[in-house]
């Protein structure tokens, strides 16, 4: 019970950092917005968008994409959401704080494993909360002094490298608060805790709880499973388990099969997964991203790389697996694969240190050092989330994203709720657009991947703001939503600046493969066994 309460109140402080753009753009919205309830970046119009269309659809159609497209798309977690009955805002941060304390209890239940002592729990937390990227800790001090604000921008992507790129859904969020992130770490940790449980003691029952993670971890967010598989392959042939190792991962291949079937019976999804690939292009990028602790970690794994217990071989395959695994191309969106990465670094930090003869014998110097870590750290995360606050109730942030709306925009949004014909093609202002595929109704140019052709759209929608209206008979669009008033089109609704016209007869195409997508070569290869089309 003691153990569930703290994993709550953990859960909850960390869910109540990651949202102060959200708070703040709820207590103090500028004049002319309101609150928009969410931050406004193309992740969470991309879930509402998901959402809304499970209350109807066991697969989902794609309505970020400009053509008719067949429901196809498994979307297992948001059928949570969207078949809840609950309203939007409250399914989704529902899910989200549930999955803050699962993931809060799962990491409580990792230091018991991996720490020996509180003091252990203590120096593994300051590592974990000392993981920040170095361009972050370059742009906080240049701030502090008071540098020039082009020195300030220009080291200013690492509070979004932080906040969004590596965020993890827990203690590294911000500008991306996402549950699939959350649900994605507690898998991670969870995978890393119970291997580690069995290397030591060699009970089943931890085996049987790590294919059961990794199958529904592949079965609800089909990423971090590769790092799971590829995880426990060097402790388990320590152990001379092989048959084990197959056993983890068909479990885990046995829960990306709905996900398999469905890229090679749709195009549109196999095109989606193409364009949503990350690639690492070097290790180097780990150190930079997770600055001192990760560096310190090569250096004594260079000093000393074996350790004594099952525990460390657990970890540092770990460790290793994350820092290399996102340079293999096959792999799909990467980036996912450090979801849990940072609480890996911390545990497997403080045992490294525990066995340096060099830390052992000045340790009692150098723990001051450690404290001041902590309290740089901590200055800089104060300094990153007051920006993150600053920018969120801003009609014009100048590094996060707000997490307001104006007025005219919510109100044509709720116009266009009510009376707008479904699964009719809407050609709206960009920062418009995702949350007009979020009614549901389908919007070009609303998503940078599941657009599947962001960029040819965009400029297709600059050349009919300059006058060209090809763009109207090419896709089919059948409203436009413009800042400026258009000579053709019936006008149907204005709110403020915007103004919304229709134009009738207009149908949308079939999809249609466009030139954008990249191909990854091994992947073409699996589809083509299953005789999927690649035209």
């Amino acid at each position: 019970m003691r153990l569930a309460l703290v994993a709550l109140a953990l859960g909850t402080l960390v869910g109540v950092i990651n949202h102060v753009a959200v708070i703040a753009g709820f207590l103090d919205p500028p004049p002319g917005f309101e609150p928009a309830l969410f931050i406004r970046n193309l992740d969470v119009p991309q879930y509402l968008t998901w959402g809304a269309l499970a209350r109807d659809h066991w697969l989902l159609p794609n309505y970020h994409a400009p053509w008719r497209t067949e429901p196809a798309l498994f979307q297992p977690m948001l059928q949570f959401v969207g078949k809840s009955g609950l309203p939007p805002v409250l399914a989704h941060y529902g899910l989200q704080f549930l999955l803050y304390w699962v993931t809060a209890w799962v990491l409580l239940l990792a230091a018991k494993t991996f720490c020996q002592t509180r003091r252990q729990v203590v120096y593994a937390s300051i590592a974990m909360v000392s993981a920040l990227p170095l361009k972050l800790i370059g742009w906080a001090v240049a701030k502090w002094v008071g540098a020039a604000l082009p020195v300030q921008l220009g080291l200013a992507y690492g509070l979004i490298e932080y906040s969004y790129e590596t965020a993890d859904g827990f203690l590294r969020g911000g500008l991306s608060n996402s549950f699939t992130l959350t649900f994605g770490t507690a898998v991670t940790v969870g995978s890393f805790t119970l291997l580690a449980q069995y290397c030591r003691t060699g009970t089943r029952k931890y085996l049987f709880g790590l294919c059961i993670l990794a199958f529904f971890g592949a079965l609800l967010h089909p990423f971090e499973v590769f790092l799971v598989a590829f995880g426990a392959i060097f402790p388990l042939l320590r152990m001379k388990r092989p048959f084990e190792i197959l056993l983890v991962g068909g479990a885990g291949a046995l829960g990306l099969v709905p996900y398999l079937v469905q890229s090679v019976r749709s195009g549109w999804v196999r095109d989606a997964s193409d364009i949503a690939q990350w690639q690492m292009t070097s290790p180097v990028w780990v150190m930079l991203t997770y600055g001192l602790p990760v560096i310190l970690i090569c250096w004594l794994m260079a000093m000393r790389f074996r350790g004594p217990d099952p525990e460390d071989d657990v970890l540092q395959s770990w460790f290793l697996s994350t820092a290399l695994l996102p340079m293999v191309p096959a792999i799909p969106v990467a980036i996912h694969l450090f979801d849990g990465f940072t609480y890996c670094v911390g545990f497997l930090l403080v045992r490294k240190v525990a066995q340096d003869k060099l830390f052992q014998r000045y340790g009692d110097r150098l723990r001051p050092l450690a404290w001041a870590g902590a309290a740089l750290s901590l200055a800089v995360l104060f300094t990153s989330y007051f920006q993150i606050y600053t920018d969120g109730k801003s009609a014009d942030p100048m590094i996060g994203r707000p997490a307001v709306v104006a007025r005219d925009e919510r109100a044509m949004l709720d116009w266009m709720r009510l009376h707008l014909v479904r699964d009719r093609l809407v050609l709206a202002p960009e920062e418009m657009a995702p949350w007009v595929a979020a009614l549901p109704q389908v919007a070009m140019a609303s998503h940078d991947v599941f657009s599947i052709g962001f960029d040819e759209q965009r400029e297709a929608i600059k050349r009919f703001r300059a006058g060209d209206m090809s763009v109207i008979d090419t896709y089919g669009v059948s409203y436009v939503v413009s800042e400026q008033r258009l000579a053709a089109g019936n006008l149907l609704q204005s709110e403020g600046r915007y103004a919304l016209y229709e134009f009738p007869g207009r149908v949308m195409k079939p999809y249609t493969r466009p030139t954008s997508p990249r191909r990854n070569a091994f992947r073409q290869w699996v589809f083509a066994l299953f005789g999927a089309d690649q035209k």
